[in-house]
């Protein structure tokens, strides 16, 4: 199976109620910002390593606190989303001229927030930066339940 095959798989997979839990996710961490609980919205996130999903680390919880803390609290807006694989795929928001694209990852029935960082695929990209559609498709994502 190629990368291709699995997104169209994937993307036909989808419900409705997927999209509405994926915008609900964004909307969460946006309305603990707003209230300035910056730690909730911190507690939201998680890193994809591979194809294992694991909860956000202390030390990076550390590192993005004063960045979050310092983040507009209001004026944040939707701009879109996108579905892709299972750990591929975008929610978008924007904020004058800055942008803050979320990697939305679905485990089996839930869907996760990490941030989208420079080295994932983003339908942002030009498609000659983007995953070659002939590549292998990728391996099923797993939580780590130890976090």
């Amino acid at each position: 199976m190629t990368y291709k095959d699995a997104e169209r798989q994937f993307i036909a997979s989808l419900t409705k109620q997927d999209t509405l839990n994926v915008v609900a996710l964004g909307t969460q961490f946006f309305t603990y910002i707003e209230e300035g609980n910056c730690d909730a919205a911190l507690d939201m996130l998680n890193v994809l390593d591979g194809n294992v999903l694991y909860g956000i680390a202390d030390e990076s919880k550390d590192f993005l606190r004063p960045r979050f803390v310092k983040m507009p609290s209001d004026g944040w807006s939707f701009l879109r989303y996108s579905f892709s694989t299972a750990g591929v795929n975008d929610l978008v928001y924007l904020y004058g001229g800055l942008k803050l694209v979320f990697n939305p990852v679905k485990v089996g029935d839930n869907w996760f927030l990490t941030l989208k960082d420079g080295y994932q695929s983003s339908n942002d990209l030009n498609p000659s930066d983007q995953i070659n559609p002939n590549s292998p498709a990728p391996y099923p994502i797993r939580l780590n339940k130890k976090n």
